[in-house]
C-alpha cells in the first residue's frame, strides 16, 4: 500500500495552547502505520509531557532555515519596528511551516515510493479514528496535490509525482532567495496559492476537498473547546454544538412545499429532520395565510448525532442542539402570538427515528420525511406516517448529465417509489427539481396523495421545465480546424489572459430587441470609464445610434458568407467598422471571419472559448477530474492558455471574459431570449440542428410565471445560462439588468425575489 506520512511544526506557545491537543488526538486516533513527524522551534521539549509515538525534529538543525532567519530577521511584521505589526508581512512567522514541510518532503522523496506527505497545521484536532485506508480514500490516485478548499490547514503532496516536488522547491526557493518579500503578502498560503495557480494552468492536477473536516477541526490559532468532539452517554463520539441554531438553507425544491401547503392547507404537520427549525417556521407562516392555528411535531437526532450516523444516512449538514431549536421556535411562537394573534404550537423529539417514531395513524394533515436517507430509515419513517393524507419525502435521486448518482445505500426514497410501480391506486409524483447533489445527481421531492377527496397536484408543480443541452452548431472536427487556423492568423501577443480586479463598470449589449440606447448613453455619462462589449448583431445598431463599442465579441464557427440565426448575412454586420473597436475573435470562429476583419484593418484580439470540441474523447466520459479538463493534444492550444467559460453564446461568454478582465460591475442590455413577435406558420415549420444530429423545431413556445414567449433552442439555452448566472453569487459580480417584458427579464425578476444576499446597508442599518 502507498506510504502516508504526516508533518507539522510548532513553538512553545502553540504547544501549550493547541498543539498538545493535536498530538494527543493523533496518539489516540491515528493508525500507527501513519507516521507523524513534528518540527519544533523556540521550545524546550524536556519541560513538557508529550506523546512518544511521534518523531520530533529541531528546525534549527536545518541550515537553510538558520541562514534565512539571519538574513531576513527584520521582516518580522514590523519591518524592524518601522510599521505597526502586520501578520501578513511577518515572513519569519510563516517560514517555520515552509522549511519544516519542504525539508521532510525532500528527505522522503529520496525513496522510490515516497507516497503522500500530509501537512497539518499545529492548531488542528483529530476528531475520530483515522486509518491509512481512510486517508488514501480521500486522496485521488491521479492527483499531484490535495488541499482543504477553505484554507491550507491540510495539504497532501504526492511525492511520487514531479509536479508536487517542483511546487515545494519553488515554495522554499521563494523564501531562501527573499523573493517572498516582493509580493503583496508574505505568508505561505499566499505564495503557495500563486504557485498552484501557475502550475495548475500548466497541467498539474490539483484536488480541493472539504472531506477532511469530517476528521479534523481547525482551531485557527484560538482554541474553542466547544467545537471539540464530545461523547454521549453511550460513549459514542458526537459533535459539540452551538447554543444558537444554524443559519437557514433554502434549496429550490423547498419552495414546492409552500405551494403544496397552499394547495392542501394542512394545519397539523409532522416532520422527520427538523434540523434548525427553519422549515417549521416557514410552513407555519404559510399556514397562517389560511388558518389562525398551526401545530408542528418534529423529529431529529439533534446532539445525538454522530459522524458514523452522518455517513450512514448521507448527511452533510452541521447539527443543532435540541435546546437551540426549542428556543428558536418558542421565540417564534411568542412573536406570532403578540404581533399577529396566531397560535403556533410544537413538540420536538430527540433521537434516532427508528427508535423514537411510532405509527402516527391519521392524526396529521401532512408529513415530511426528510431525516435520514438510508433504506432502513426511510422505510421505517414512511411506514409510521404512510396514512397521512399528504406525504412528502425528500431526496428522490436522479442521475445528472454525467450519469452520476448517490450510492444505492442512500436511495431510500427511490426504493419507496419503486415499490409502488404498477399500483395505479397510489397517487405518487416526483416534482421537477434542479437541486444538485454535491457527490453527483439531482435530488427531488416525492409526493404521495392518500386522501381521495384531495385534488391532484397543481399542473405548475408537475410541469417539467424545458432543458436545452446545447451542442456546437457545426461538427466538432470543423471547430477544431477553425482553432488550428486561427492560432496561425491571430497575433499570439494579442490574446486575452487574466487581469487583476478593479472597480470600473462594463456594459454588454446582446442582440435582443429591448435595447435602450438612451439608457446606455446615460450609463456612459455616469461612469465615464466604463466600456461596452457587444455581440455582432448589436454592433451596427450601436453605431447607428452614435455609440462606439469598445469591443465586439465573436464566437460563431460558421462562415462569414452565410446567414446568422437572425436571418442576416454575417458579412453585412460589418459593413461599417469603427477603428477604435477591438474585435475579440474566439479561436473557434470560422477563419473566413478573421480574414475578412483583417482585410478591413480591424483591431483583432484572440481568445479561447472552452467547448466540448476541445476535450479529449477518451476523457470525455470521466468529466472533470481534480478540477482539470483533459484537452486534445492535436489542437495546438499553448500550455496554460486561458479558457473563457460562461455559456452557450457570445453574450454569455462576454460575461466570462469581463470577469477574467477583472470587471465586477456589469450592465446587461438586449438579453431578451425571445422573439419580438409570434413566428409565422411557415417559420413554425422550420427545423434546426447540426449535420450529425436529428432535426428539431427551430421555434417553440415556453412560459415563465405562466407568461408565454416564443423562442429558439439557442435563445432558450442562453436564458438557462442567464438563470444559472443570476443565481451564482460565487462570481462576485454586481449585475445591472436593463429591459422589460422579455423572457429573461422575467427570470431576472424571479431571481431578485429569491434568496438574494442581503444589502450591507440593511444589515448594519446604514442610511
Amino acid at each position: 500500500m502507498t506510504e502516508v506520512n504526516i508533518v507539522t511544526s510548532f513553538n512553545e506557545n502553540l504547544l501549550k495552547n493547541t498543539t498538545h491537543y493535536l498530538l494527543s488526538s493523533l496518539k489516540e486516533n491515528l493508525e500507527p502505520d501513519v507516521k507523524l513527524t513534528a518540527y519544533y522551534h523556540d521550545c524546550n521539549l524536556d519541560a513538557y509531557s508529550i506523546p512518544d509515538n511521534i518523531t520530533y525534529k529541531k528546525l534549527d538543525d536545518i541550515k537553510d532555515y538558520k541562514s534565512f532567519l539571519e538574513r531576513y530577521g527584520e521582516h518580522d511584521g514590523t519591518e524592524d519596528g518601522k510599521i505597526p505589526y502586520n501578520e501578513k508581512l511577518d515572513v519569519i512567522k510563516w517560514s517555520h511551516k515552509v522549511f519544516a514541510l519542504t525539508e521532510y518532503a525532500f528527505k522522503l522523496a529520496k525513496n522510490k515510493n515516497a507516497g503522500w506527505l500530509i501537512w497539518l497545521d499545529a492548531d488542528t484536532y483529530l476528531n475520530k479514528r483515522l486509518t491509512k485506508e481512510d486517508i488514501l480514500f480521500l486522496l485521488p490516485e491521479g492527483a499531484d496535490i490535495v488541499y482543504d478548499s477553505e484554507d491550507f490547514c491540510f495539504m497532501a503532496f504526492n511525492l511520487n509525482k514531479q509536479p508536487a516536488l517542483d511546487v515545494l522547491a519553488d515554495l522554499r526557493g521563494a523564501y531562501i532567495l527573499g523573493e517572498v518579500t516582493k509580493y503583496r503578502e508574505w505568508h505561505d498560503a499566499y505564495i503557495l496559492q500563486r504557485l498552484l495557480t501557475i502550475y495548475e494552468a500548466h497541467g498539474m492536477r490539483v484536488h480541493r476537498t472539504t472531506q477532511m473536516h469530517n476528521y479534523f477541526y481547525h482551531f485557527k490559532g484560538i482554541p474553542d473547546f466547544s467545537k471539540l468532539a464530545i461523547r454521549n452517554s453511550k460513549g459514542e463520539r458526537v459533535f459539540a454544538l452551538s447554543d444558537e441554531a444554524s443559519p437557514d438553507i433554502k434549496p429550490n425544491r423547498y419552495r414546492q412545499i409552500v405551494d403544496l401547503m397552499n394547495t392542501y392547507k394542512p394545519k397539523v404537520v409532522i416532520e422527520t429532520g427538523t434540523w434548525n427549525g427553519g422549515r417549521a417556521i416557514e410552513m407555519a407562516l404559510t399556514a397562517f395565510e389560511y388558518t389562525d392555528t398551526f401545530t408542528y411535531k418534529g423529529y431529529d437526532l439533534f446532539e445525538d448525532a454522530t459522524i458514523e450516523l452522518d455517513h450512514e444516512e448521507f448527511n452533510a449538514k452541521a447539527h443543532n442542539k435540541l435546546s437551540a431549536v426549542q428556543k428558536r421556535l418558542e421565540e417564534f411562537a411568542e412573536h406570532v402570538k403578540v404581533n399577529k394573534n396566531k397560535t403556533f404550537s410544537f413538540e420536538l423529539q430527540k433521537g434516532n427515528t427508528r427508535n423514537t417514531l411510532k405509527d402516527q395513524g391519521e392524526w396529521f394533515d401532512m408529513a415530511l420525511v426528510g431525516g435520514g436517507n438510508s433504506i432502513e430509515t426511510v422505510a421505517h419513517d414512511f411506514k409510521c406516517v404512510k396514512k397521512t393524507p399528504v406525504v412528502i419525502l425528500d431526496h428522490y435521486f436522479r442521475e445528472d448529465d454525467d450519469k452520476l448518482l448517490p450510492n444505492e445505500a442512500y436511495q431510500g426514497v427511490n426504493k419507496i417509489f419503486e415499490s409502488f410501480k404498477g399500483n395505479k391506486k397510489i397517487r405518487k409524483h416526483v416534482l421537477p427539481s434542479g437541486d444538485k447533489v454535491k457527490e453527483g445527481g439531482f435530488t427531488h421531492l416525492m409526493v404521495i396523495i392518500n386522501d381521495k377527496k384531495l385534488p391532484t397536484i397543481p399542473d405548475h408543480l408537475q410541469r417539467v421545465p424545458i432543458v436545452v443541452n446545447p451542442r456546437d452548431c457545426v461538427p466538432k472536427d470543423y471547430i477544431r480546424n477553425n482553432i488550428k487556423e486561427n492560432l496561425k492568423l491571430i497575433d499570439e501577443q494579442k490574446f486575452v489572459t487574466k487581469y487583476r480586479n478593479h472597480g470600473d463598470h462594463a456594459i454588454i449589449v446582446s442582440g435582443g430587441h429591448s435595447v435602450d440606447y438612451n439608457k446606455i448613453k446615460e450609463i456612459l455619462k455616469t461612469y465615464p470609464d466604463s466600456i461596452i462589449i457587444c455581440v455582432k448583431h448589436a454592433y451596427p445598431k450601436l453605431l447607428e445610434n452614435g455609440i462606439k463599442p469598445w469591443g465586439c465579441i465573436l464566437l460563431d464557427p460558421r462562415s462569414i458568407d452565410g446567414e446568422s440565426t437572425h436571418g442576416i448575412k454575417r458579412k453585412d454586420l460589418f459593413k461599417i467598422i469603427e477603428p477604435s473597436t477591438r474585435f475579440f475573435v474566439a479561436t473557434m470562429t470560422d477563419p473566413s471571419v478573421t480574414n475578412y476583419l483583417m482585410e478591413r484593418k480591424a483591431d483583432i484580439w484572440g481568445w479561447n472559448a472552452f467547448t466540448e470540441s476541445l476535450r479529449d474523447d477518451k476523457e470525455r466520459k470521466k468529466g472533470i477530474l481534480n478540477n482539470q479538463v483533459k484537452l486534445r493534444d492535436d489542437i495546438g492550444l499553448p500550455t496554460g492558455a486561458t479558457l473563457i467559460t460562461g455559456g452557450t453564446c457570445a453574450a454569455m461568454r462576454a460575461i466570462g471574459m469581463l470577469h477574467t478582465m477583472g470587471f465586477r460591475s456589469i450592465h446587461l442590455f438586449g438579453f431578451d431570449c425571445n422573439l419580438k413577435e409570434e413566428p409565422t406558420k411557415d417559420m413554425k415549420k422550420e427545423t434546426t440542428g447540426a449535420e450529425d444530429e436529428d432535426p428539431r423545431p427551430k421555434y417553440f413556445q415556453v412560459s415563465v410565471k405562466d407568461k408565454p414567449y416564443w423562442t429558439t433552442g439557442e435563445l432558450l439555452a442562453m436564458a438557462q445560462d442567464c438563470e444559472r448566472t443570476f443565481k451564482d453569487n460565487g462570481m462576485g459580480i454586481n449585475f445591472y439588468f436593463h429591459g422589460k417584458d422579455t423572457l429573461v427579464s422575467e427570470i431576472w425578476d424571479r431571481s431578485e425575489e429569491l434568496d438574494q444576499l442581503p444589502s450591507y446597508k440593511e444589515a448594519f442599518n446604514v442610511h
